[in-house]
């Protein structure tokens, strides 16, 4: 039974389903034991509707694949040659169509030979109409011809287009990672150079203070009291050998006499405190200077009066270089100069209204 015809009869599945019922335990145990007997061709047709209803629902109910959509590829078509072109020589041509447009082809129609069954006038007009096909079929060759040599210019035009384009592209291309690199080269070069610096300084240190540690350990087990029965702690100025080991002593009036071990044991503790390469490695980040503070720091020292007379020389120079763009051409092409001019002529005027609004409000009163 076809699933076109399962789906749309659902009256006859309606019908079907009031001779239904679960099965019994017998009918049970026999479909586990022998389940081909109650399917193939004796089975009841009811169930067997009912079975493959079900079975075309179960499969009406299974998701289409999905349609993952794919990018269009986009490929430059070239302008393709010219089909069918006649390979005959253009002279020959230009020959035979300078016959058929001659008096020549006259004689050739007046000289046609008689056939039997022939009147002159058809004997003149077949031979006419030959000559305006091989007119038509030069014209055609010409035409080709000159189309396949006018194609072949364009598409060469277009091949040389297509590669100057991929060129530029690639030298643009270039030109921005170089650009980029280059920007990332120039501020890695003074982090890189300052962590270089600091990692040679940090290996030199390094080294200096193993070495120091090693022979203080050194001095320390060679100088034992316990086992070397003959040598008296007496007899060791430790005042002497701090000063020798080019430490600064106080006088020892002041302090407790301390004993050989106890200032080696000091020196070592003193061996590893941090040191300036024991430091954080990076600078801390400086936030740029903004403009504002920039020019205050380079106009505090000039008088408000020098100040004044900066702008109006600033303003002078934009003017100058306003009036020679203006002379090459009707209007300024760059609108910068003006901008600025006209934000230091407002501040200069501003100034002035309040250098003078004192004064005012003076009379006023």
């Amino acid at each position: 039974m076809h699933i076109c015809r399962i789906f749309f009869n659902y009256q006859r599945a309606k019908y079907a389903a009031r001779f239904l019922k679960p099965p019994g335990f017998f009918k049970r145990a026999e479909m586990r034991e022998r389940p081909h007997r109650k399917t193939g061709p004796f089975e009841n047709p009811v169930k067997r509707f009912v079975r493959l209803r079900e079975k075309a629902r179960l499969f009406s109910l299974v998701p289409p694949p999905r349609n993952v959509p794919k990018a269009k590829i986009i490929s430059t078509k070239m302008l393709q040659p010219v089909e069918g072109v006649p390979t005959v020589d253009p002279k020959v041509l230009e020959r035979r169509l300078e016959f058929l447009l001659g008096p020549e082809a006259q004689q050739q129609q007046l000289s046609a030979k008689l056939r039997p069954g022939l009147t002159p006038y058809q004997a003149e007009l077949f031979t006419w109409e030959r000559q305006m096909r091989d007119l038509r079929k030069i014209y055609r060759a010409q035409y080709l011809q000159k189309l396949a040599q006018v194609t072949e210019e364009e598409r060469l035009r277009q091949y040389n287009l297509h590669l100057r384009q991929r060129k530029d592209a690639q030298e643009r291309k270039e030109l921005i990672l170089n650009k980029a690199l280059e920007e990332k080269k120039y501020r890695a070069w003074p982090i890189s150079t300052f962590v270089v610096s600091q990692a040679h300084e940090l290996g030199r240190r390094s080294r200096k203070k193993i070495a120091n540690v090693y022979w203080l350990s050194k001095l320390a087990t060679g100088i034992n009291y316990k086992q070397d029965m003959h040598a008296s702690s007496e007899e060791i100025s430790v005042p002497d050998l701090a000063r020798d080991l080019g430490h600064d002593i106080e006088e020892s009036s002041r302090h407790k006499i301390q004993s050989g071990q106890l200032f080696f044991r000091r020196l070592l503790k003193e061996s590893f405190k941090l040191m300036p390469e024991d430091m954080p490695r990076f600078r801390d980040y400086m936030e740029p200077v903004s403009a504002s503070k920039r020019a205050a720091t380079a106009y505090k020292n000039f008088s408000e009066s020098e100040l004044l007379q900066l702008v109006e020389q600033k303003i002078a120079i934009l003017n100058e270089k306003i009036d020679e763009e203006s002379k090459l051409d009707t209007k300024c092409k760059n609108s910068l100069y003006i901008q600025l001019r006209d934000h230091l002529d407002a501040a200069r005027v501003a100034y002035l209204e309040r250098e003078n609004l004192p004064d005012t409000k003076g009379a006023e009163k």
